[in-house]
């Protein structure tokens, strides 16, 4: 992604949320309960 792209409200937020808990997964923060 250049610069001059930016991601709408919407995409950021899904990314953050996916970030914080990711269910396909199981991690939490970009952590599995066994990193922890």
């Amino acid at each position: 992604m250049t610069k001059t792209e930016k991601k709408s409200f919407h995409q950021s937020l899904a990314e953050w949320k996916l970030f914080i808990y990711n269910p396909s997964s199981g991690e939490f923060l970009g952590r599995t309960s066994k990193s922890w």
